[in-house]
Parts: C-alpha cells; structure tokens; sequence
C-alpha cells in the first residue's frame, strides 16, 4: 500500500460488520479478566461437526448433521450455522460464548456448547453471510436467498416470505450491506457463476447494480462490503447519505488472467486481503480511489489462506508443501514459517488443509493426518496437535478476551 493508504487502513475502525468481538477490559468495578477460544470441526466425508477447547485441545461437543457441513459465523461468537448443500439445510450450533458489552467492558459467559434445534432449509444452500442484523443464505438450487433478522431465526426460524428471488438457478450469493439492503447476485443466462450484483430491500425492490462477470467471493471491511469480478472488484459503501457503488478495476501491475474468487476483510484496519491465481494473494484498500491493490507472490501454490479477525494484521497462507506461512498484509513481507502439515496433491478432487483464526492461535486442519494442528498465531511455533476421528476439514474459530464478576 502507499503511505497515505496505510494512514487510512491504520486509522479505519471496524463497524457493525466485524466477525469477532474483543470488548475492552472493564474500568470500573474490580473483575476477573477471562477469555475463552473454540473450535468448530466439520468433517468432509461424514455429516458430523465437533466442537474443541483450544485453550486444552478437549473435545467439548459432538453433532450429527443431515450432510457434511461448511462453517459460517453468526453476527457474534455465540452461534455458528453449519451449510450442508446435500442435505437442503442450514443447521445453528451454540457455541457456548457470549460477550455482553457494558460500555467500559463487556462480560463473558460460558456454557456448554449444544446444537439447536433450528433449520433453515432450501435447495442446495451456499454462502451462508451476515450484517446489519440480519443474516442470509443463498440456495444455489433455485437462485433464492432466506434473508432476516439473525435474533428471529434463533428464536422461531425464518418464514418463507423472507426468501429474495435472484431469477434463476445459479452459484450466486446474498449478503446484508444495511439492515434494510441486501447485495444480491444476478444470474446470467447458460452460466454458473453470476454477471452482476445489486442491492435489494426486503421487499424485492433493486437498485445500484454492478456488472462483475463470474462474480465469487465477498468480503466486508469498516463501512465497504466488496466482491471479486473477472474484471476488479465490486464494493458497496455505507454513507451517512445512503449507500455508494463502484467497480475497482485490477491495475496493469497485476498478473494477467488471474482474479479474485475469495475476499476476507480486515475489523481493526481498512482492507480487504484475496486469492489471487493459484501462488498469489492480493491485498487492497477500498477506501482508495484506485484500490491501492498490492499483489503478495507465494514461495508455492496455496491451499488456502485466512486473515487474522481481529484486528486483521496476520495473513496466513498454507502451501502445498504444507508450510504455514504469516504475511505482514500492510507490507506483503513473510514474517514466520513453520511446517503445519505434510505435502498434499493439487489435483483436483483433493480434500485439503484449512485454516482458522482467533485471539493467540492459528489452527490448521490435516485431513490426511486426522488431525487439527494450533499453532500460536504470532510466531507459529506449535501448540499441540489434536487427534479426530474421520477427515476433520472445514474450521471455524470463535471466542475473545472478556472479564467475569
């Protein structure tokens, strides 16, 4: 990034939209600091997800779902909501964690993680995002999207009324900008992945649409919620003044032919970090009128790659070495290296390494190995690693640092 940009992603303040929450320690009465960090498994053969202490590497939890399941955060470390595509369903896991905040602090309450009853339900359920308030999940099977308030699905589930109509069948997504504008994808005729995307209101109402060919991938940082395009990247602005749309060219300096197909946005900066071609990853800054893109070259092709949520100032990236690389996003350099996993095939079909992130831990999973490897999350040296039954895959990392009366 330039100097200026840097200045800006320094001082950019995460808004509604940051995925975890760190309160500030309390002020006022004498407290007990505490903080408590969870890990959520879901396996990739089997409709199983488990839940690990990664202060302990204990086992806490264990459900069985209709399908295996990718995870997704709620608004909030407290619930996570398990996609399972085969099964048409959604499923909510209470993770156990819940921060209340108090101005000066916030307080944080532990409980025995357990899976709800709820199911949000649609054909061949995707992206699972959330926002404002609301939460959404796009169903690749007929191009519609269950979109509302995230505290009225815990409570009763979503009706069908609340469902978005895209047009027509395709791998598309829906993602809360506002608590009343939702960005939709819009189809294109004969193809899987979407032309554009715009905003909707709850009741079907479009406008501010962005053409972004092969649309895949979202991301939101401060008051921007941005998309990968063949072609750049589309944002969505949040203004006092309303909403804002703009399409973000990728510059001539980039590699040719390459595009971003996953985003992870920054809470504590102004930023957005990418994939970018198989060996490259891309960090910009939306906030710039240019986009500011920086392009991170790899030592090797990526497996996959995941940003720090708070604040956002570790990039991680696993190669197919299976060494676990930490990249300074501000400045593209390798900061620490440590060998995670063993080498995997890139060949298609190949069940691969994931990462997450939270508080002082990165955590990899080993398909092969059965197993999940947590590594401290500033200098990757190695914390344990903890032996699954089955092919422990897709991870979600929640929790923070809180204080208990």
């Amino acid at each position: 990034m330039h100097k200026a940009s840097i200045a800006r992603a320094a001082a950019g303040l995460a808004t509604c939209f940051a995925l975890t929450f760190v309160p500030r320690p309390a002020l006022a009465e004498p407290t007990e600091p505490s903080s408590a960090y969870r890990l959520l498994v879901a396996d990739a053969q089997a409709p199983v997800v488990r839940i690990l202490d990664l202060p302990t590497g204990r086992v806490i939890g264990q459900y069985a779902l209709a399908a295996p399941a990718r995870l997704y955060a709620g608004g909030s470390s407290r619930h996570a909501y398990a996609v399972q595509g085969a099964a048409g369903q959604v499923a909510v896991i209470d993770t156990g964690i819940t921060f209340e905040g108090h101005g000066d602090h916030a307080d944080l309450k532990v409980s025995e993680p357990r899976l709800l009853d709820i199911r949000l339900e649609g054909p061949k359920p995707s992206h699972f995002n959330h926002g404002g308030g609301l939460i959404a999940t796009f169903f690749d099977g007929d191009g519609t999207a269950l979109v509302g308030r995230e505290e009225d699905a815990l409570a009763k589930g979503l009706p069908s009324s609340s469902r978005l109509v895209s047009g027509s069948a395709h791998h598309g997504v829906a993602k809360p900008v506002t608590a009343d504008r939702i960005a939709l994808s819009v189809p294109q005729a004969g193809e899987s992945l979407p032309q554009a995307i715009e905003l909707q209101t709850p009741d079907g109402r479009s406008s501010d649409r962005i053409a972004c060919p092969k649309l895949h991938g979202e991301g939101t940082t401060g008051a921007f919620t941005a998309f990968g395009c063949a072609d750049g990247i589309a944002v969505y602005e949040v203004r006092k003044s309303g909403v804002t749309a703009r399409h973000l060219p990728y510059p001539a300096s980039l590699p040719r032919d390459r595009m971003v197909r996953n985003l992870k946005g920054a809470s504590g900066f102004t930023f957005l970090a990418g994939d970018f071609g198989p060996d490259g990853l891309v960090v910009l800054d939306p906030s710039a009128h240019d986009g500011d893109f920086r392009y991170v070259a790899l030592p090797a092709r990526r497996m996959h790659f995941d940003l720090h949520p708070e604040p956002g100032d570790k990039l991680y990236a696993i190669l197919e070495d299976g060494t676990l690389i930490r990249i300074d996003p501000l400045t593209g350099a390798v900061a620490a290296r440590a060998q995670a996993t063993s080498r995997y095939s890139m060949e298609q079909g190949v069940t691969r390494p994931r990462l997450a992130s939270v508080g002082p831990y990165v955590i990899a999973s080993n398909p092969a190995a059965g197993e999940v490897v947590v590594l401290d999350a500033e200098t990757l040296a190695e914390r344990r690693r903890i032996t699954l039954e089955g092919t422990p895959f897709d991870l979600l990392a929640v929790g923070g640092a809180g204080a208990t009366h």
